[in-house]
């Protein structure tokens, strides 16, 4: 899904995705794949606004990798904390 919109997880985000995806398993209204495009969709919104308000210059790479703190900001890890 990634790759078709052009974004890639780094090693780190791969690895919070893959707690993420256990923990909401477990949540209410869980929809499968519609429940994991919605936090990817989310995911992108948060790293599109952490490079927008960043203060670096930006290259290609920032712009096309979601990193963990992209999915580690989903309220789902605040509920499971």
């Amino acid at each position: 899904m990634l790759s078709r919109l052009n974004y890639k997880l780094s090693p780190a985000a791969r690895t919070a995705l893959s707690e993420y995806i256990p923990i909401r398993r477990t949540q209410p209204h869980f929809a499968n794949a519609r429940s994991i495009r919605n936090a990817i969709d989310r995911a992108r919104l948060r790293q599109a606004n952490r490079c927008f308000e960043s203060s670096a210059e930006i290259d290609l790479e920032s712009l096309i990798t979601i990193e963990a703190e992209d999915i580690r900001q989903s309220r789902v890890f605040a509920i499971a904390g």
